[in-house]
């Protein structure tokens, strides 16, 4: 036996002999996701990473998983219970293929925490909201359940996704989030924290962007915060990233001195092509950028994590022999109560839930009222419930009626003059002479760009392949061949491929469509959509026969906004629109379902129906939970983990990270919004009462009392937030700080006690770079939204008194209180590693507030000036003290130490820099 196989000894102990044990060449075949098997060790293959935002993702039909709710859905629920056991089912199912393929399901990529500060973010339904309080309790749980309780092994490792400030799509593999170390801290490191250190995750995947100029793989703090202080097992980098960052970061001229730069700043794992890896890594060694030292470091913290899954310890390890299975009858209850949980009513006027007498008729209208769709990170669940079905079998089918409301067109050529038609095989012809049912399409369009065409008379899609073919059971796939992108061209239309390329759809010589590249519009390229039904009038007549209406709106999760798109407009297509139009003239008695990856602007529609039910695409059950919830059967509890917004024009622009500066979400924002954070609605009503607060170790206590004033049954999400009064800087106008889902019989009342922990109100001070408890005084809001506020009180809490700047240590420019000037910004600096202040050539200042000035005489300035020469002038308040001129620098980093000679000034005032020109400041220091 190998002392590394030795399971009476620390995991540590062992991981260290088999260090020992392994040559350069084999711990180099380590540095990837895919780890080379050691034979001679008896030590496997093994990759890294499976997806596990909806549980365990398996695209392969053969292999069926329970498929939850979308993680935006699950974030809905505010409950951290269910969010363990989902978490639990997931690594369940995880151990369940392992053991049929024991080399690559234990190190799950998931759950996606990174704050969705912005709601047009292409990925939104696979985050948590935007608020990172319950983003860490909800992945904490999640996390918590997938890697189990045994203190010795895991079940499985959740690695967290970005790690940060991730949320937009439009190059982001070169794009740079500017961040300060304020808004990193207390609100992007902040909603991973909780999963680090109080729920399960032992890894992490560092985002594509950039963090104020340093590709997020190399991001200093990946070691100095989450290993060091979180004490995370291991990190990744995203697919493909690390040789991104020569490729589309241009961060370095070579793979070896990006490999370098990730392994010294604590990035372990490069998901990459194994070869690109091991040839960067003997080159970093040639080089002397490495040592073999840094690879063990990297290749031991992985290799802790396999031991820790029991690898190689065979029935010592709980989780090796444990019961696991997949789909089972457990998990499928558990799944429908997630579906359940995160049905959120938005609106009603008291049409819900429906009271329908026997007999009566309910139409389902609208283009997701008999899908039940995908998502890119979801398994294959061995069923599926659509909300028609749904219905149907609650009411019988006769009495569920049922339109997708979509338009039927065909597509006639201006070459052939003829119409597309749908041969035997599914091939599309240019050459029918009139419409029939060969030549009839449903119009499904998702508007911006996003089109498809499904065949009337075989219910398939059209797809790209070779030709055009009516062959596509659905949309899915990394890159969808059924998006066609229409765009007018005079009274004609021209259709873009599915590609990211610049091509056309074509008519060829022998009548087929093929995609070919663009050029010049000629008449091959050049078609008409004729109508032939009009979708909302054949759907306006199916309501009249209705005694109410569901009609069924949304997206599809493949197309329009999804990985690598970003959404343009919180708008509703302009399909749906003219659909909710029609139909509730037709029918007054019109719910709307809204099912959909992330929130719309339905500001307008909001006054023209009763009552808007909206739910994610919510996995197997998502055709019974709403059904259950139109019906009656289940009171909806569910709150909005993210700002329903009236407009996009309410937003900044999606590349505006700081937050704070910004006043984005609703942490700062104090704008109207449509339907603010936390918001929900319930079939019964609720009374809070009784709000007491006492002071505990390690935070505050609070009860308070809620009682059930209708007649249903109900669940209540008592929400508590907390203002800082007193605060030596700008802090957010209310914050969560802790909240409960509790179950309320009608006309009962139940006692709810709540615990703020101290963490959850620290923020981030920069004079001493580390988060504090401030002392003073607080303002705690207890209600069931961040805007409905039912009870207050205010205390005042010890902490800590946050000392005047210290200005004769060393005060980093990236640690400044406010800035101005149109370009004044963070970057990063390779030499210094770490970020620095700079300025366009139009200048700019930054402000350090309240340092302490203490008669000094001169300071030392480290600045640059990469273009032409600049000046900084120091201030105390309002009075200069002192200025420099830099000279022309080498490069925006050649920092070296300028000499500051300054009038003698006492007291406490803000340090102002302000600069003339384009300049770099590092930082500065003061003294006799």
């Amino acid at each position: 036996m190998w002392k590394f196989q030795d399971t009476s000894l620390p995991m540590e102990e062992r991981v260290q002999d088999l260090l020992a044990h392994l040559t350069l060449a084999e711990k180099i075949g380590l540095l990837s996701i895919h780890q080379l098997p050691i034979p001679r060790l008896d030590i496997g293959e093994w990759y890294i990473g499976t997806e596990v935002a909806r549980g365990y993702v398996s695209r392969d039909p053969e292999e069926p998983s329970t498929v939850f709710p979308q993680p935006i859905g699950m974030a809905s629920t505010f409950d951290p219970s269910l969010m363990y056991q989902l978490g639990e089912i997931a690594g369940e199912e995880a151990r369940f293929y392992q053991r049929k393929d024991p080399k690559s399901h234990l190190m799950l990529w998931g759950p996606t925490v990174d704050p969705e500060r912005d709601p047009r973010w292409g990925r939104t339904e696979e985050g948590y909201g935007e608020d990172p309080f319950l983003i860490g309790e909800m992945t904490a749980a999640y996390t918590q359940g997938m890697a189990g309780e045994d203190p010795v092994y895991r079940r499985t490792i959740p690695a967290l996704k970005h790690f940060c400030a991730n949320n937009n799509e439009k190059n982001r593999g070169s794009c740079s989030a500017n961040v300060t170390p304020r808004t990193l801290h207390e609100y992007y490191y902040r909603a991973f924290e909780s999963a680090v250190v109080r729920g399960g995750a032992d890894s992490m995947m560092a985002a594509y962007n950039e963090l104020s100029g340093v590709p997020a793989c190399m991001n200093p703090d990946l070691q100095h915060v989450v290993k060091d202080q979180w004490h995370l097992g291991f990190v990744v980098t995203d697919s493909a990233d690390f040789t991104q960052n020569v490729l589309m970061h241009h961060a370095f001229a070579t793979h070896a001195e990006a490999l370098a730069a990730c392994l010294k700043n604590g990035c372990d794992v490069m998901t990459d092509d194994e070869d690109a890896v091991t040839a960067a890594a003997w080159d970093a060694l040639d080089r002397g950028l490495i040592t073999e030292q840094d690879i063990d470091r990297a290749v031991g913290s992985s290799m802790l994590g396999r031991f820790r899954l029991g690898e190689f310890d065979g029935d010592a390890c709980l989780y090796n022999t444990e019961p696991a299975e997949t789909d089972t009858p457990i998990h499928r209850a558990v799944n429908q109560c997630a579906a359940m949980e995160q049905m959120c009513l938005l609106h009603n006027t008291g049409i819900l839930p429906l009271q329908l007498q026997k007999g009566q008729k309910v139409a389902v209208i609208g283009p997701l009222g008999a899908e039940n769709y995908r998502d890119w990170y979801t398994g294959v669940a061995s069923y599926g419930v659509n909300i028609r079905d749904g219905l149907r079998q609650r009411l019988g089918t006769e009495q569920v009626l049922f339109d997708d409301g979509y338009d039927v067109v065909a597509v006639q050529s201006v070459l052939t003059g003829k119409y597309c038609t749908v041969a035997e095989d599914g091939t599309l012809y240019a050459s029918a002479a009139e419409i029939g049912e060969r030549e009839r399409f449903r119009c499904h369009d998702w508007d911006f760009g996003s089109m498809n065409l499904y065949a009337c008379c075989n219910d398939r899609y059209v797809t790209e392949d070779s030709a055009y073919r009516a062959t596509s059971a659905t949309p899915y796939s990394w890159f969808i061949r059924e998006w066609l992108k229409p765009e007018p061209y005079g009274d004609t239309t021209l259709f873009g491929s599915w590609q990211d390329i610049p091509m056309d759809v074509a008519v060829q010589p022998d009548g087929t469509l093929h995609a070919v590249p663009h050029a010049r519009p000629d008449a091959a390229r050049q078609f008409r959509l004729v109508s032939v039904e009009d979708g909302a009038a054949r759907a306006a007549a199916l309501a009249k026969q209705a005694d109410a209406v569901v009609l069924c709106v949304g997206n599809h999760p493949m197309q329009v906004a999804r990985e690598c798109y970003d959404r343009p407009d919180l708008e509703l297509p302009a399909h749906q629109k003219k659909l909710i139009e029609a139909v509730r003239q037709a029918n007054p008695n019109t719910v709307l379902v809204v099912v959909s990856s992330y929130p719309y602007g339905l500001g307008e529609v909001q006054k023209q129906v009763p009552a808007i039910l909206y739910t994610t695409h919510a996995g197997a059950e998502l055709g019974n939970a709403v059904a259950e919830t139109l019906l009656g059967g289940n009171n909806p509890a569910a709150r909005c983990p993210i700002t329903w917004y009236r407009s996009a024009q309410d937003l900044p622009d999606i590349m505006e990270y700081d937050i704070i500066q910004a006043n984005r979400t609703y942490l700062y924002d104090d704008g109207e919004v449509l339907y603010p954070f936390g918001h929900g609605l319930s079939y019964t009503t609720f009374a809070y009462s009784n709000l007491t607060a006492e002071k505990k170790a390690g935070g505050v206590l609070f009860r308070l009392t809620v009682e059930n004033t209708g007649e249903r049954d109900g669940d209540e999400v008592v929400q508590l937030y907390a203002q800082a009064l007193t605060s030596r800087v700008k802090r957010p106008l209310r914050q969560l700080c802790a909240f409960q889902r509790v179950h309320v019989p009608a006309g009962e009342c139940c006692p709810v006690t709540l615990f703020v922990p101290q963490h959850a109100l620290e923020f981030y001070d920069v004079t001493r770079e580390k988060m504090v408890m401030e002392q003073g005084r607080y303002a705690f809001r207890a209600g069931a939204s961040s805007a409905d506020i039912r009870l207050e009180l205010e205390l005042t809490l010890d902490g800590e008194t946050i000392p005047s700047r210290d200005l004769g240590a060393p005060v980093l420019c990236k640690n400044y209180d406010t800035k101005s000037g149109i370009a004044t910004t963070l970057q990063f600096s390779k030499g210094q590693n770490d970020w620095y202040g700079c300025t366009n050539d139009l200048g700019g200042e930054f402000v350090f507030a309240q340092a302490a000035f203490e008669n000094y005489t001169a300071a030392e300035l480290w600045a640059a000036a990469p273009c032409a020469k600049a000046t900084v002038r120091i201030f105390a308040g309002e009075q200069e003290l002192g200025s420099v001129e830099i000279p022309p620098s080498r490069s925006p980093e050649d920092f070296h130490p300028y000499a500051v000679r300054l009038k003698a000034y006492a007291g406490v005032a803000d340090l102002r820099l302000k600069i003339e020109g384009l300049a770099s400041v590092f930082r500065v220091q003061f003294g006799a």
